[in-house]
């Protein structure tokens, strides 16, 4: 029979909590932003084509 105290108890919801924060914090440092330069755009056009256009 297995007898589990208050303080295993404890002891094992602090390593999980421990756990889930480490995970946590890796993958917030895998997002990174990356700053670029913005050049003026002033009379011009700019056109965005996705390229999944169906010809028939």
């Amino acid at each position: 029979m297995i007898i589990i105290r208050k303080k295993r108890i404890i002891i094992i919801a602090s390593m999980l909590l421990i756990a889930v924060f480490a995970f946590t914090i890796q993958t917030a440092s895998l997002n990174k932003t990356v700053q670029t330069v913005s050049l003026p755009v002033t009379n011009k056009i700019i056109v965005l084509d996705a390229g999944h256009r169906k010809t028939r």
